[in-house]
């Protein structure tokens, strides 16, 4: 008796379960509605903070991508990166947080600079459930006087759950395309339009 009632609760369980298969929270979420002007935004290699070298470029892509269907001129991540080289080699560091605004504004003429730090970028698989998490936390600051325009945070989980491991596998990656441009449209979506938006 106890089992046939136990089989009866089944596809209750198994149905709360893939409800949950997709789940998010915000991070700190801040947006200056006295935002300057700023028409040419550069946007600096990721802070990476996960092993995931991957996932940070494909970030600062889709951050790019992001700005301009919003209004704003971008720079070519080709052409800060170059200006940077030297700074970077000269301070010994990979790290993006030790360039100032201002340097950006003499080197590429950028009226604001784009920060993103990858804090977390996540990936499991085990026997019947994969899982992918990625946040990211974004920052604009002006190039003049070095002041935070606006900044936004967001982390989002997926999970999956499937009976081989090559189709969660299928299905991990699959999911961490889908939550890297989760993440990216929550982040973006707080910035305001761009000067060509907004005449």
């Amino acid at each position: 008796m106890k089992i046939c009632k136990f089989s009866l609760y089944l596809p209750v369980i198994f149905t709360l379960i893939i409800a949950g298969c997709s789940s998010q929270s915000p991070y700190k979420m801040k947006n200056d509605s006295d935002q300057r002007a700023a028409k040419v935004i550069a946007v600096l290699a990721v802070d990476n903070k996960t092993a995931d070298s991957k996932a940070s470029m494909i970030l600062r892509n889709k951050v790019l991508d992001e700005l301009y269907f919003k209004g704003y001129t971008k720079v070519s991540p080709e052409v800060i990166d170059k200006k940077l080289e030297p700074l970077y080699s000269k301070e010994s560091k990979g790290g993006t947080g030790v360039v100032a605004p201002q340097v950006l504004k003499e080197l590429v003429g950028a009226d604001a600079v784009m920060y993103c730090t990858l804090i977390e970028s996540k990936r499991s698989v085990g026997w019947f459930y994969a899982s992918v998490s990625i946040a990211v936390r974004c920052e604009l600051r002006g190039t003049q006087t070095g002041e935070v325009f606006w900044s936004a945070g967001y982390k989002s989980t997926s999970r999956n759950f499937d009976i081989t491991s090559n189709r969660l596998e299928i299905k991990s990656r699959a999911a961490f395309e889908e939550v890297m441009e989760e993440v990216v449209n929550k982040v973006m979506e707080t910035l305001p339009d761009g000067p060509k938006l907004q005449g």
